[in-house]
């Protein structure tokens, strides 16, 4: 039987709601082990589980097989990422086409990470340049079968951080909220990276741009302050 839509289950639930993510083990032990945690943490009323999907599909296999198996043997409904890196479009076709064999219903569409050892994000020839092709191309392919969420970054994207000079100082009200401060252990100096405004103002347009083409929630990337989340 196909899943519940998470999408469905957040506009029926009452604020206070969480849910549990969890990483594909590197060893077979590890899947065993997850698999009892799983049980237990199920208990709880989580209102869905999440899955990760490794860079370039490289836990594939293991984060579909999770992914049902607490669908279809745990009995919770689960939300699996997919990724973009690495990724021909047929690689991600083929990936929804199997959540549908299972009934998975809820993906998170992603750019995805660089790849291990690359410090820059690029596409790969006959892929998507980013999530918001991948929510189309969702769309495009299975309607409203699924559930579609995507990432937004209350600090701004990792991408987008960087350092400032002139420090807190040369910074506007709302890139203080967002800036994070730290102190360099060998010089003693304080260095401040931020998001500044006008990235945040194209961040804030794609963003609107990946729910317009369809996805439905967004999970944000972790942050310490609150406020920053509230602006």
């Amino acid at each position: 039987a196909d899943d519940k839509k998470v999408s469905d289950l957040i506009a029926q639930t009452k604020p206070g709601w969480f849910s549990f993510e969890y990483f594909p083990p590197k060893t077979d032990e590890g899947v065993k082990n997850l698999h009892k945690r799983i049980n237990r943490m199920t208990t709880l009323g989580p209102l869905f589980t999440d899955f990760t999907w490794g860079a370039g599909g490289s836990t594939s296999e293991l984060s579909l097989q999770l992914t049902s198996w607490a669908k279809n043997e745990a009995g919770t409904v689960s939300n699996m990422h997919l990724t973009c890196t690495n990724q021909k479009s047929e690689m991600c076709g083929d990936a929804l086409t199997q959540c549908k064999n299972v009934g998975v219903r809820n993906i998170v569409a992603l750019r995805g990470d660089p790849p291990r050892g690359s410090e820059k994000w690029e596409a790969t020839e006959g892929g998507f340049g980013c999530a918001l092709d991948l929510v189309k191309f969702m769309r495009k392919e299975h309607g409203d079968y699924f559930s579609i969420s995507v990432a937004g970054y209350p600090e701004g994207h990792p991408d987008n951080i960087k350092e400032v000079e002139g420090g807190l100082d040369a910074l506007t009200p709302a890139e203080k909220h967002r800036a994070r401060v730290a102190i360099d252990k060998t010089t003693g100096k304080e260095i401040v990276t931020v998001c500044r405004d006008p990235e945040w103002e194209i961040e804030m347009k794609y963003m609107k741009e990946k729910a317009d083409a369809g996805a439905q929630f967004i999970i944000t990337q972790m942050f310490m302050d609150p406020q920053v989340y509230v602006d």
